[in-house]
């Protein structure tokens, strides 16, 4: 199931990955095209609307100044990629921008730059044609934005306005207008203004894509852990089911055992009391189909059936042994407020407790101590005189009494040794 998960997660961000890789493709090739489109309009139409014959050695120029504006053109599509202004659909760190670096300053402002004005000037000069050039440089103007951070972009902006009005003095003879000024600056801060917007677009998608990724690989170790817990809530549930089945079921067949057994020995020297015995046995037995009947009820409501815990310890305290074996049962009266979850443990332990005595204590007397007293804590104790033990072994009955008082936060302690008996002793919060 893991495995499918996480094949399905690779299947899904390979799957968004080619979208967004096809849609920066897409708008790749539409750069590309406007591009290819603006760089051959600037390079045919000086030569088609010329108002003068152009000459060989302008001409070679002009073309020369072409080719390395279109070089520079190619080189910052490079260094915008280079400076984490491009969607990368592999941006799953969100890393900030690369600040720009002298490389992109220098091209802009030795080769990018003057390279379009050399052109505009030198075409001009050639041709007579001025017209659609201008636009060459609301374009490097608008780049500039793309590749520099924005306070590095207007300082740019600023230079080429300066730059403009000094080219411009060369071509016309004289300085230009206020008009035609504002109307260059602002369109030089338009055209900026707009690619800024597109660089920010830009970002953006590639930001929201990452996080996508980020929040689909969140979502991913969710249900990995929704898992998880369902898987240990399972568990949790068989080990409770065979608590449950150990404390009834074994309980009833411990004792229905020591019943036949005890009747089988008083068979022929006392029929009546072996009957006695017999009687015994069938109750418990009938109790204990009745336990398996109602196994699902049962394991979901509490084990004292309506009785009160000191009664119910009490009464199971009895049919637990017969004549031979003393028992005695002490209540410490205080708090009568008990949640039922903690009823039933300290029920289930005390059962557990005296089934392990049955089975190994050899015991004549038997002590079973409950505790209301606390006002934050319930304490059980269930001590016998029997042979003990020097190591107390971890069997299915002592784990699942462990088990179930630390469900509750409880705590629980063994004393005993061999010849001194065995002591259990649990408390439990309220």
């Amino acid at each position: 199931m893991v495995e499918n998960g996480i094949g399905q997660r690779e299947s899904e961000e390979e799957g968004a990955g080619a979208e967004a890789n096809r849609v920066e493709r897409n708008n790749n090739n539409i750069f590309a095209i406007f591009g290819s489109i603006l760089m051959l309009m600037a390079l045919i139409l000086p030569f088609a609307y010329a108002e003068k014959t152009p000459s060989w050695g302008l001409s070679v120029l002009q073309v020369l100044l072409w080719a390395v504006f279109c070089a520079a053109w190619l080189r910052q599509g490079f260094l915008v990629e280079k400076a984490g202004v491009g969607f990368d659909v592999r941006d799953s760190a969100l890393k900030p921008e690369i600040p720009s670096r002298i490389e992109e300053t220098l091209l802009y402002l030795l080769v990018f730059g003057p390279s379009c004005f050399a052109y505009i000037y030198v075409a001009h000069v050639n041709t007579s044609y001025f017209g659609f050039n201008y636009v060459l440089m609301f374009v490097v103007a608008g780049f500039a934005t793309l590749l520099f951070p924005l306070w590095l972009a207007t300082l740019y902006l600023v230079y080429q306005c300066v730059a403009w009005v000094l080219v411009g003095r060369l071509m016309w003879g004289g300085w230009m207008e206020l008009d035609d000024i504002v109307n260059m600056i602002a369109g030089y801060f338009f055209s900026a203004m707009m690619f800024y917007i597109f660089r920010r677009e830009r970002k953006s998608r590639s930001r929201a894509f990452a996080l996508s990724v980020e929040l689909n690989n969140a979502n991913e170790k969710l249900r990995a852990f929704s898992r998880q817990v369902e898987e240990l809530a399972a568990t949790q549930e068989r080990n409770r089911i065979a608590r449950e089945i150990h404390d009834t079921i074994g309980h009833s067949l411990t004792v229905v055992n020591m019943q036949l057994e005890t009747a089988k020995a008083l068979l022929v020297s006392d029929k009546e009391k072996a009957g006695a015995f017999l009687e015994k046995a069938q109750e418990v037995t009938k109790k204990g189909l009745a336990d398996v009947r109602s196994s699902v009820a049962s394991l979901r409501s509490s084990p004292l059936d309506g009785s009160a815990l000191d009664r119910a310890l009490e009464t199971l305290l009895s049919d637990s042994f017969g004549t031979e074996v003393a028992v005695s049962f002490e209540l410490e009266e205080g708090f009568s407020s008990i949640p039922v979850l903690v009823e039933s443990a300290l029920y289930r332990s005390a059962q557990e407790a005296l089934t392990n005595v049955r089975k190994h204590a050899e015991a004549s007397k038997v002590s079973v101590s409950l505790d209301l007293s606390g006002q934050g804590i319930v304490s059980l104790e269930v001590k016998d005189n029997g042979k003990g033990c020097s190591v107390v072994s971890g069997g299915f009955g002592i784990m699942g009494i462990r088990e179930r008082i630390q469900l509750l936060d409880g705590k629980v302690s063994f004393n005993t040794s061999p010849g001194n008996g065995f002591c259990l002793s649990i408390s439990v919060p309220r």
